[in-house]
This record gives C-alpha cells, structure tokens and sequence, in this order.
C-alpha cells in the first residue's frame, strides 16, 4: 500500500466518523420523542395558599390546583412519568430571599408541597434553588433514563420557573407542552403574556382538558 492510498484511507475514516452519528452511550443517550412526563413546578404552601409567603393571585390558586391534580390522575392512567419539582432555598439565597419575602427556605413549612395536590406514590421529587428544574441534574438523568422526549408543565410561576423550565427543556431537544390552566401567575395579565411568549418560543399551549382527552397514542403522534 503507498503512502498516498494510505493517506487517502485515513481521511476517509475521519470524514465518517463525522458525517456517521455516534451509538448513544449511557451519559449522551437520545430522548425518544413518544414518551412523555408531567412535570409538576413549585406547587408549595407559599405559593398556592392564600396565607403563602408569596402566592400567586387568589383567584386562581383554586384553579389552578384542580387543573393540576386532574392533569395528574391523567397522566398516572396513561402511566406517564410523573416529577414533582419543588424550590428549596437556603439563607443565603441573597438578594433573591428578599424579593420571594423568604418564601419557599429549606425546612419551612412553606417549601412543602401543598396538602391539596395529588401524591403519586413511588413519583421522584426533585428541590431546586433556581428558577430552571433542570438546575437539579437529577432531573435531567431521570429523563433520560426513562428515554423521555417530551414534557407537560403545570405548576408556577408562569413567567419565572414555568419558562425558565420550559427554556431548559427546548435546549436539550425535548419538547414542551404548558397546561394553560394549570399555571399561575400574579395576575391575569402576567400569565397570558407568559404563555404567548412561550408559545414564540416553541412551547405548545393546550388546556388541561384539551391534554386528558388526548390518548397517549395520540400524544406520541403529536409534532415536537
């Protein structure tokens, strides 16, 4: 073999190794586009209970729980993947502490999940001290392992750590559905403006009741 066809091998080699994918391996596997998980964000004392440190507006806390508790026996029927994702922040979480009026710190009353929605036995809680649940990598293995590629959020803020999660959840390639009763906001206003922005950004907004009368045949079928 002369040096130039061997040369000419080796480049060869390398532009396949290129252009070919790589086999996913146990720390880069690929979601799978049909399977799906609710994502339950920061549905705490503080922020669903009218006596909360820092709760969303009053008239929609009651909604919002219904929407989310029903989203829940929905997906727990159709044995989708359900995370319950909670903020859990400490005394040095300065200035943010200041701004949340010391909602939501780590052995509180308040950062507990709020008594009236569902628990699914066996479903993974995941704390977080930033808006974005994909802060914890926890959340992200957990995904991954169970090859999800597709996630439905309820839960609050809409503006704050419903986008900021749903941002997370696009820069990995998973896509995103927003139950647009199933989030809250500090007002009317704030949350139709956060889910028209997220709606710009790729997110897809259904009601919950547009999302339980999906089948899960029919979720799989749905365009990222």
């Amino acid at each position: 073999m002369t040096a130039t066809l061997a040369c000419c091998m080796v480049i060869a080699v390398s532009c396949l190794s290129i252009i070919m994918p790589k086999a996913p391996g146990a720390s880069e596997s690929v979601p799978r586009s049909d399977a799906s998980a609710l994502l339950v964000l920061d549905l705490q004392v503080d922020f669903v209970e009218r006596g909360g440190r820092m709760p969303i507006a009053a008239d929609q806390i009651e909604q919002v729980l219904k929407m989310s508790n029903l989203a829940i026996e929905a997906s727990a029927a159709r044995q989708m993947a359900i995370v319950y994702i909670g903020n859990e922040y400490t005394r040095w979480d300065i200035p943010g502490n200041w701004f949340r009026r010391n909602a939501a710190r780590a052995g509180t009353p308040g950062a507990a999940l709020d008594p009236h929605l569902n628990r699914i036995v066996g479903a993974p809680y995941f704390p977080k001290r930033r808006g974005d649940a994909f802060s914890n990598p926890d959340l992200e293995r957990f995904l991954r392992a169970h090859q999800i590629g597709r996630v439905v959020l309820c839960g609050v803020y809409a503006g704050d750590c419903v986008t900021a999660t749903a941002h997370g959840a696009l820069g990995r390639g998973i896509s995103v559905f927003i139950l647009s009763d199933a989030v809250g906001a500090a007002s009317a206003t704030a949350r139709r403006l956060a889910l028209a922005r997220l709606s710009q950004t790729g997110a897809q907004i259904v009601t919950t009741e547009e999302f339980i009368k999906i089948s899960a045949a029919q979720l799989r079928a749905l365009p990222d």
